[in-house]
């Protein structure tokens, strides 16, 4: 009856033995047995095919639409007005009344020295017949030629005062500002209208020293109206100084604007791009396609779908497209988009 006790830890140790033998076996097992490993998904790229063009970069000027023919009428005579003829956006042709000043005095002085011409004019037809005929001597007759002479300065004068109160637009145009009214006193230190041809536009601004060799007469400009379009209206360069203004560094340059919508009005403000510098036939890629990788700029290169990185020397980059002077030819195919996430040698899966 004892020895059952013994029979049964026998039997327990054997089955212990067993578990441990079974459990070592597969632990060898397992470890003998190739890992099972993720698989990866390719990196989805967008690509360009490498071409040379030309890619131009600009620079920014800033200033004014104003007319290209304008006047500030102020009057030559100061006095009530009596009449103002025209109005805010009336369109004027040369010579058309703007408004007229009291004439009272100037008529008055004129009439005078219509009078006093009249009769200086008759005292000198009648002393030339004299002097002819040896009745006066010469000193007389030159006396009574002075005092004519004297008497016709002092009526132009008059009729030119008089003239001075009718005042009329110098040039064809809009009336762009009225300063006087009925009543009102007009002075010589103050504009009274001023009138405007707004059928030629144009833009003064200043360039620096550092682009006034970039640009030339005749070269053509993109101009920005952002109250108007975010589109840009076209524009020539007409002038540029060769020296620059007073008490600055800057040149002054003169923008020809082509409007034939009538959209654009003198006084708008406008940004002017000009080619500052421009590189034609060269390789070129978008600049979104460059990264920096070590310290070196970078494009990833597809021979398939399987990308290289080529590091690359660059030139003209305007934001949009840069030159690429070596590392790439026309031909390449590149990525330019997704390829910070590229893993060189690694396939990738190109999005169309």
């Amino acid at each position: 009856m004892k020895s059952k006790p013994k029979v049964t830890k026998k039997i327990v140790l054997i089955i212990v033995i067993l578990v441990l033998v079974a459990l070592g076996i597969y632990r060898i097992v397992e470890s003998l047995e190739p890992p099972v490993t993720a698989e990866k998904t390719p990196v989805n790229v967008v690509t360009a095919v490498v071409e040379r063009g030309n890619i131009y970069a600009t620079s920014p000027l800033t200033g004014r639409i104003e007319a290209v023919d304008s006047a500030v009428v102020v009057p030559m005579v100061a006095g009530e007005v009596t009449r103002v003829a025209v109005n805010p956006g009336d369109y004027v042709n040369k010579g058309d009344l703007l408004f007229e000043i009291d004439k009272t005095q100037a008529a008055t002085t004129y009439n005078s020295a219509k009078i006093a011409y009249d009769s200086a004019l008759k005292d000198y037809e009648r002393m030339k017949v004299l002097y002819q005929e040896g009745a006066i001597s010469l000193q007389q007759y030159q006396g009574v030629e002075t005092q004519l002479n004297v008497a016709r300065e002092n009526l132009n004068a008059a009729a030119e005062a008089l003239g001075y109160c009718t005042v009329t637009s110098p040039i064809d145009g809009y009336i762009t500002s009225v300063n006087v009214a009925e009543g009102s006193i007009a002075s010589q230190a103050s504009p009274a209208v001023t009138v405007a041809d707004v059928s030629k536009l144009e833009i003064n601004t200043n360039i620096s020293e550092y682009l006034i060799n970039n640009v030339k007469v005749g070269n053509r400009v993109d101009i920005f109206i952002k109250a108007l379009s975010k589109e840009p209206y076209q524009g020539t360069i007409t002038a540029i100084s060769p020296a620059p203004a007073p008490g600055t560094l800057t040149y002054p340059i003169t923008i020809s604007v082509d409007d034939d919508s009538g959209d654009i009005k003198a006084g708008m403000f406008a940004e002017v791009q000009i080619v500052s510098d421009m590189r034609e036939n060269v390789i070129c890629v978008p600049s979104d396609a460059i990264f920096i990788r070590a310290g070196e700029p970078k494009v990833v290169v597809l021979d398939g779908n399987i990308p290289s990185l080529v590091t690359v020397e660059t030139g003209l980059d305007n934001g949009v497209m840069a030159e690429v002077i070596s590392g790439l030819k026309e031909g390449d195919v590149i990525v330019v988009s997704g390829q910070q996430y590229v893993v060189e040698g690694e396939p990738v899966n190109i999005i169309e």
